[in-house]
């Protein structure tokens, strides 16, 4: 994706100007369009890409973007040649056989998949996929969920050695678009998926061994955004605009990384620190929004907005990154957000407060509209770049 080049060049930018910059002051690069953004698109019969990349059997992690095209046959992602070698392993976005779920396979000896509805992806929507691979036992995770180790057709046999040096295979392509390939030499954990997979990486992280982050735009080459120069060589894919769900956030608030995309649909989206957002019909796939906290807890009275009868708000802060357009129910749960165990008087005295900007003073920006227990709804929220807090009018947070 071209705008997260941007990654780059802020990280040398903050370090260059924090010696005369305040303290307080942060750069927040809000998306213009998702034209921005790119991923590569495979015909599901003969598109791939060659790598040079080689080998991985110890252990090993892949993660991937994928919007898958159709229910065809079978989606390969990773393979060792562009014809079947007996004995080796490929994985697998979709299996054989009217199957349809992320697996792996044993050219010559089983396909394997998970059997569990949620790895079966749905149609033109953006999934996140990881496998991970450590002492025969391949982990997979879709939208951060761990899946399990137990796959139909008995355990893996003789080991997984993981061959890279071409995603995508002829008739066994990808059907779809792809975009953020990951993929590492260890395992990663839950944690580390989840904390990723909604921002780009830096691409020196430890362990990294080939970064795509799709940021070519035109061509038939593709960087590897890694350290390491496993750069790709496109034959018959072709670049798309992309609408994965990635976001910039500053990085004293990567934490809980979490993520409103068309997949949540009209499912409560995973909480950030005591936050959750609701929509009442699923968004389209070019609205999204990318959220996440400073990781703090308890009260302050600093920088209370003026002329409000605000007692206090939350130390924690949210910050979200959006692109196109969202308009969500905005949930807090006070005692995750603050730690502190209180009971609503009513929801109005709570109020959502924003700033643009780091530096920048906090407004009023909805009132509650209700509260189960001590969970504060603010309702139809215009979703906004920017930094949020939940303040109260009384004692109660």
């Amino acid at each position: 994706m071209c705008i997260r080049f941007l990654v780059f060049f802020l990280g040398i930018y903050n370090s260059i100007f924090s010696q005369i910059l305040p303290s307080n002051f942060a750069i927040h690069k809000k998306k213009n369009t998702a034209s921005t953004n790119y991923a590569l698109s495979f015909d599901g019969s003969n598109d791939y890409i060659t790598t040079n990349g080689g080998t991985i059997s110890t252990a090993w992690s892949v993660e991937v973007w994928f919007k898958k095209a159709s229910n065809k046959s079978t989606h390969n992602l990773t393979n060792n040649a562009n014809s079947n070698n007996s004995g080796t392993w490929s994985l697998r976005l979709a299996q054989w056989n009217n199957i349809y779920k992320v697996g792996i396979t044993k050219y010559g000896v089983k396909d394997y998949y998970i059997n569990d509805s949620k790895a079966n992806l749905e149609i033109n929507k953006w999934e996140h996929v990881a496998w991970t691979y450590e002492n025969n036992l391949v982990t997979v995770y879709i939208n951060g969920e761990n899946l399990g180790t137990t796959f139909t057709r008995g355990p893996l046999a003789n080991g997984a050695i993981l061959y890279w040096n071409i995603i995508g295979k002829s008739s066994n392509s990808i059907g779809g678009e792809i975009d953020e390939l990951r993929i590492w030499n260890d395992v990663r954990t839950s944690s580390e998926i989840n904390d990723k997979m909604f921002i780009s990486l830096e691409g020196n992280e430890s362990n990294l061994v080939a970064y795509y982050m799709m940021s070519n735009q035109s061509g038939s080459s593709l960087t590897d955004n890694s350290s390491n120069s496993n750069t790709g060589t496109i034959s018959g894919a072709t670049w798309v605009t992309s609408n994965a769900p990635i976001g910039i956030i500053n990085e004293s608030y990567q934490n809980n990384i979490e993520s409103l995309w068309q997949k949540t649909g009209t499912s409560d989206s995973e909480a950030s620190g005591g936050l959750t957002l609701n929509v009442s019909s699923a968004l389209a796939e070019a609205n999204f929004v990318v959220y996440s906290n400073n990781n703090s807890s308890g009260t302050t009275t600093e920088n209370l907005p003026s002329g409000e009868s605000i007692q206090k708000r939350s130390t924690r802060k949210w910050q979200f990154d959006e692109v196109g357009s969202v308009t969500s129910d905005l949930k807090i749960d006070i005692s995750d957000a603050t730690g502190n165990s209180v009971t609503p008087s009513s929801a109005s005295n709570y109020k959502l407060l924003y700033k643009s900007c780091t530096e920048c003073d906090f407004s009023v920006y909805a009132t509650g509209s209700s509260s189960t227990a001590d969970i504060i709804t603010f309702s139809n929220v215009s979703i906004q770049d920017g930094f949020y807090s939940i303040a109260s009018t009384d004692t109660n947070l």
